[in-house]
């Protein structure tokens, strides 16, 4: 990330495109399966975009998940291995998995359909936002979150008022997506599917969540200067 005091216009656009396509990726891999004719560029090394966070201190996360994939080459159907893994982590049982919902986890009430959806379904209204029809999942789960941040990073790359594009994206980080992620994680890394890429893919993840929240807070705050040039 660059850094915060005296970020120029052009450095925010810039930082906002690559925000928008790192959160895009987590959110389409939380969505479904890797798809079986893409799995194997991810076998190889190529499709994902997280190699460069080595260089922002995330090289533990980063090293995890690539062991992970690499587990899967050589493997006859790897494709089966991985869709079986997708199953078990987000698609049954609560206390063999980490169902990917804000309800779930929820301090006060949690189950589907709880008050973190409700209140998912009224931000996404007042945004002007819906869920696309061909995603029958509700609106609180955590790839929906995941791309209302891609979104908003790619809307306010061009924000003539940087400081307040950062309070409106921390303000949905702190609010919607952090008040639950740590027990997602959580839950995550005490699944066992039989291979480790969805909860390495957990622990990369809420490390970029926390890394972006202090970048954009450090932003935010009254009294940073920022280059309009």
């Amino acid at each position: 990330m660059p850094d915060p005091a005296g970020l120029s216009a052009r450095d925010w656009a810039e930082v906002s495109q690559q925000r928008a396509r790192l959160y895009d990726w987590f959110a389409t891999l939380y969505a479904a399966e890797i798809p079986e004719a893409r799995l194997p560029a991810y076998l190889a090394g190529e499709a994902s975009p997280v190699a460069a966070l080595s260089a922002l201190g995330l090289g533990t996360e980063v090293a995890r998940l690539q062991a992970g994939f690499a587990a899967l080459r050589g493997l006859d159907q790897p494709h089966l291995e991985l869709a079986a893994d997708f199953a078990q982590m987000f698609l049954l049982d609560a206390k063999a998995g980490a169902l990917p919902y804000a309800s779930v986890h929820d301090g006060g009430e949690a189950r589907l359909y709880g008050p973190a959806e409700a209140r998912m379904q009224a931000f996404l209204a007042r945004a002007s936002l819906a869920v696309q029809e061909e995603f029958r999942e509700p609106a609180d789960h955590l790839a929906v979150h995941l791309a209302v941040m891609a979104r908003l990073a790619q809307d306010q790359a061009q924000a003539a008022d940087i400081a307040g594009a950062a309070r409106d994206q921390l303000a949905f980080l702190d609010e919607a997506l952090l008040t639950w992620l740590p027990k997602f994680h959580a839950a995550s890394e005490q699944a066992r599917p039989r291979y480790d890429i969805y909860p390495a893919l957990a622990g990369l993840l809420i490390a970029v969540v926390k890394l972006d929240a202090q970048f954009i807070r450090e932003l935010a705050e009254p009294g940073v200067a920022v280059d309009a040039s």
